[in-house]
Order: structure tokens, then C-alpha cells, then sequence
């Protein structure tokens, strides 16, 4: 892991495919924080070339993956770019820019389609891996006031066990932020042999997991490998719960009110 990634391509590319010149040369001419914030299927098509041919390109530099590829050209990312003396206005910027374009690609048909597959659904379960499994506890204690019943597990076999004994008539809704974790496309998978209905929320629309989603919604606010635990990635996937929790909300009109005043007075005693 320590070896320079350029230096990996500068040995390969003596016996590297034409195929494998193009990714090499769209390495070299474009600015590293851009291509380390592509998905592997955002860079394949970027390159034209399949996602297959970048696999193996990995794999060709010694490489476990494409998320090792991406890791080793974020260490060259050049860190006297960044101030941390404006650190903190560097944040706000990004969180701010991360709400207001996930706002300007909202989909309202989606939004609507996806709060009734979620009034529609026998049983209501919401899942994500690491981060993303954090948005996924938001969404249960959002709509729980609401009268809404979510069952949620952050444990991975947990989450495949009760995949797995899902009816049609239940809705599962995913969160994942690249939208390419073996566990959620493994889980998506099950959910669609039999019949789920499923809700995505990504921010990686021609993600693996995308083509399993009967709703799809879309959040921007793509974090660096070295920075995955930045919260820019996670207010946007916050601020699309609230939206999605609103027209629940309108969807079920009265009843939810009715529920919202009674959670609301089951922990007034709280307060002092």
C-alpha cells in the first residue's frame, strides 16, 4: 500500500491493452480530487470504457478493487491545497453545496411513489451499511412518531436473515452512499427475487444497487477515501429523510397528526 500508484501504472504500462492506455492517460490528465469522487461506474463511462475492463485494470496493478485504486490516488492528492485555517468555512461551504444540489435534483414523482410504497407496505424495514446505517436508524425514529412501525437491524446477518423471509406486499428501504456495498447489493438482490418492494436512496444513481430500486432517491454529497466520515455526506441523506417523512406526513393526513400529539406528550415528561 505504500508504493506510489503511479508508479504501480508506470511499470504496467509497457504490456498494458489499449483499453488500458485510455484509463492511464485519463489518470494523467485529469485533477486527482475529481476522479477519487467517481464511482467505478461514473469512471467507466467517463473513460467509455466497462466496468469490467476497470476491474481488471485494478487487479493488473496488484490492486484488491477499484476501492483500493481510488484509496492509493487520494494519498497523491496534493494536502497544501488545504487551508485549516478555513477549515471550518470549507465544511459549511460543502454541506451547504451538498443540500441545495441534492434540493435542485429532487424528484418529486419519486419522492411521492416512494412515501406511498412505504404507507402501502405491510411491514416497513430500513437498512444501511456503516454511515449509511445511521441514516437508516433516522428514518425509523423519524416515522415512528408518525404511527409507522420500522424495523431496523445495523447487524449485517441480521439484516440478511429477515431479507429473507420478506412478503411482497413489504417495503425495504436502503440507504447507501455509493450505492456499490457487497452487503446492500447482496441484500437488494434477495429483496428482489421475491418480490420487495425497494427504496434507494444513493448518491450514485447508475449504481449496482440503483437497478434494484422501485423508488429512487438521489442525495449529493460525495466524500473523499480519506474522508468518509465527513458529514457532508451524511446531511444530504438527513435532509432527503425530511423530505420523504413530510409527504408521508400529507399522505396520511389526520391519523398522523393524532400520532404526532400523543409521542409527542409520551415524552413531554422528559423535559424539566
Amino acid at each position: 500500500m505504500s508504493e506510489n500508484i503511479f508508479d504501480k501504472i508506470s511499470l504496467m504500462e509497457s504490456y498494458a491493452t489499449k483499453q488500458e492506455r485510455v484509463i492511464i492517460d485519463f489518470i494523467r490528465n485529469n485533477p486527482i480530487k475529481e476522479i477519487i469522487m467517481l464511482s467505478i461506474t461514473e469512471f467507466s463511462e467517463r473513460v467509455n470504457v466497462g466496468d469490467a475492463t476497470m476491474l481488471r485494470f485494478c487487479r493488473k496493478l496488484g490492486l484488491k478493487g477499484y476501492s483500493e485504486f481510488r484509496f492509493l490516488l487520494s494519498q497523491n492528492v496534493n494536502n497544501s491545497e488545504n487551508d485549516s485555517s478555513n477549515e471550518a468555512d470549507r465544511i459549511l461551504e460543502n454541506m451547504i453545496l451538498a443540500l441545495k444540489s441534492t434540493h435542485d435534483l429532487l424528484d418529486n414523482e419519486q419522492i411521492k411513489k416512494a412515501a406511498k410504497l412505504v404507507l402501502q407496505a405491510n411491514t416497513i424495514y430500513a437498512f444501511g451499511s456503516g454511515n449509511s446505517g445511521l441514516a437508516a436508524q433516522e428514518f425509523r425514529n423519524k416515522v415512528l412518531r408518525y404511527g409507522l412501525n420500522v424495523i431496523n437491524f445495523s447487524d449485517s446477518h441480521f439484516q440478511l436473515i429477515s431479507t429473507s423471509i420478506m412478503k411482497e406486499n413489504d417495503v425495504l428501504v436502503l440507504f447507501s452512499v455509493s450505492g456499490q456495498t457487497k452487503d446492500m447489493i447482496s441484500i437488494s438482490k434477495m429483496a428482489a427475487r421475491q418480490g420487495v418492494n425497494l427504496i434507494v436512496v444513493t448518491n450514485y444513481l447508475k449504481s449496482p444497487l440503483a437497478k434494484f430500486a422501485t423508488a429512487l432517491l438521489y442525495v449529493v454529497g460525495k466524500s473523499e477515501p480519506l474522508n468518509s466520515g465527513s458529514l457532508v455526506s451524511k446531511i444530504s441523506q438527513l435532509y432527503i429523510i425530511d423530505v420523504l417523512s413530510k409527504e408521508i406526513l400529507q399522505q396520511m393526513g389526520n391519523s398522523a397528526e393524532d400520532n404526532l400529539q400523543r409521542t409527542a406528550l409520551a415524552v413531554m415528561d422528559k423535559e424539566i
